[in-house]
């Protein structure tokens, strides 16, 4: 049973209003086109799993979206809790095409597509 559904984030409505809004030659358009399309391919790739995810049987499996919780000090942030009688499970989910390799020694990934290579943050720290 889906108990927090996924719902569109409140960073991807504030890009597409600012995009409505900004001139096209605007020198930060670029920038703002360029973590629209990061936060779209995120949100994608969370859409992607209810198809999966809707084989579980809904009477075992709690599914809850965008978790936000506090840990004493500061809050983090789950992309999807599977909650069961049995165990639970924490996804973390990126949407990166790409070939992926995760360096431990530098705790990032790196993505190379078309001979370039691109750091991102380790989603194993992440988690």
């Amino acid at each position: 049973m889906i108990v927090r559904p996924k719902t569109k984030p409140l960073r991807l409505h504030q890009l597409e209003a600012l995009l409505n809004r900004i001139p096209d030659n605007h020198s930060k358009r670029k920038f703002i086109e360029e973590d629209y399309a990061k936060q779209t391919a995120g949100y994608k790739g969370e859409r992607s799993l209810e198809y999966h995810l809707s084989y579980l049987p809904e009477k075992d499996y709690y599914i809850f979206h965008d978790l936000r919780l506090y840990a004493g000090k500061h809050y983090f942030q789950i992309d999807i809790l599977i909650l069961t009688p049995f165990f639970l499970s924490i996804l973390e989910v990126k949407n990166i095409s790409g070939s992926l390799y995760f360096n431990p020694i530098f705790t990032q990934m790196v993505r190379t597509i078309e001979d370039k290579e691109e750091g991102f943050p380790d989603p194993v720290k992440q988690v």
